[in-house]
């Protein structure tokens, strides 16, 4: 007994300096590890009026949205706290990255790896104000209403985002107000031209990105309304409109205007709960644009979208299902789809769970969305062709810590 008390006194010694070092502040490691094995098929039934195309099945292992994470925060008195946090996509299976490349180093410290990475301050009563990477507020907005939730193939980003709306702004500034009566909103503005390199010197103007939102999160109840406006930097299709349109030309140079709304509403009662989603992307200051590779058309597009899922908890497991509908863009036709999901898992903890899903998505006949891919950070499974039907079943594992 004595030895013991002996040593707990000399650890006790060495631990006092760094416990004291470390003051009123605390750094947290967090993350998710998504492995999950897979079978795809990027489709092989005839587009109208083509011949078939060659399968594209195979079997693979994901990683889907793994990743690592650090946050601190430190406490300077009167309800104020300076918070911090540091975000990593990494890749379990030695393969992608959040969707890029392979696993080099250049790709571990890549912008497209990096995930919410930001600086603060945080107030009880006046909210939080962070600088850095951050997801914006209408990428935020319907995502509790996914109930496969952001690490899986059946992601509902193949087409709700496809277009707009699921930006991780880097260069960004955003406010989060203190949750009063159950609401919460979220201002967010991002720097697009910060390197001042804009084309356009005969008529100059101002890239800009906004976003926000108001949700309601009390009880059974979940709504969200939530507006993004993104003014781009060029004439080509570049992030955040490398969607599912491929090129575009505008009417004037830097005129380009995307802008999103999404409407959101989730009910929980009793072992189940319901989620409804709607997006309109609308691109403005275009004169030309070319969806899926084949089909072009002339003038400002709009594309409306809409997502509902259910969910039913028995005991440890839960049943879930979901549709997804993406309309054709205006002046075109046949340049929608629809996915479908299905799927069981079972939670071992609050941290760990199994699941087994089948996702679809079927593409009209003058278009060809990706399954995953994109704003999903899942690998794409890709159509061979406009009006293919990529498809995929995955087993995985998914751990919270």
């Amino acid at each position: 007994m004595n030895k013991k008390l002996i040593a707990l006194a000399i650890a006790g010694a060495f631990c006092a300096p760094l416990v004291a070092s470390a003051d009123n502040s605390s750094v947290t490691i967090y993350g998710e590890f998504a492995g999950s094995l897979d079978n795809v098929d990027g489709g092989s039934a005839a587009a109208s009026g083509g011949t078939p195309a060659s399968s594209e099945s195979r079997g693979r292992v994901s990683s889907n949205n793994s990743f690592l994470g650090f946050k601190g925060s430190e406490d300077l008195g009167n309800g104020l706290s300076a918070i911090w946090a540091y975000e990593q996509s990494i890749a379990i299976d030695k393969q992608n990255i959040n969707n890029n490349a392979n696993d080099t180093n250049a790709d571990v410290t890549s912008n497209q790896s990096r995930r919410n990475t930001f600086v603060g301050l945080s107030s009880k009563t006046m909210g939080a104000l962070t600088v850095g990477v951050q997801e914006s507020p209408t990428k935020t907005s319907t995502g509790p209403l996914d109930v496969f939730g952001q690490h899986t193939l059946a992601d509902y980003r193949s087409l709700i985002g496809a277009v707009g709306g699921s930006v991780r702004a880097q260069n960004s500034l955003l406010y989060t107000s203190p949750t009063l009566s159950g609401f919460t909103g979220k201002l967010m503005w991002a720097a697009q031209n910060e390197a001042g390199n804009a084309t356009n010197t005969t008529n100059p103007t101002n890239p800009s990105f906004w976003s926000g939102s108001v949700a309601y999160n009390n009880g059974p109840i979940y709504g969200v309304l939530a507006y993004e406006r993104n003014k781009g930097l060029s004439t080509t299709a570049t992030a955040p409109f490398a969607g599912n349109i491929t090129t575009f030309a505008t009417t004037s140079t830097n005129s380009d205007v995307l802008k999103t709304t999404r409407l959101g509403f989730g009910y929980k009662f009793g072992a189940a709960k319901i989620g409804v989603g709607y997006e309109r992307t609308k691109l403005d200051g275009i004169s030309s644009f070319t969806v899926g590779g084949a089909a072009t058309a002339a003038g400002d597009t709009k594309r409306n979208a809409w997502y509902v899922s259910g969910q039913y908890d028995i005991g440890n497991n839960a049943i879930k299902a979901a549709y997804t509908h993406a309309g054709s863009y205006s002046h075109t036709t046949q340049t929608g789809a629809k996915q479908i999901s299905i799927g069981a898992s079972h939670s071992f903890s609050k941290r760990t769970e199994m699941f087994a899903l089948y996702t679809r998505v079927s593409n009209n006949d003058n278009n060809s969305y990706a399954l995953g891919g994109g704003a999903t950070g899942v690998a794409a499974v890709t159509p061979a062709k406009n009006g293919e039907n990529p498809r995929g079943f995955s087993v995985g594992m998914v751990h919270k810590f």
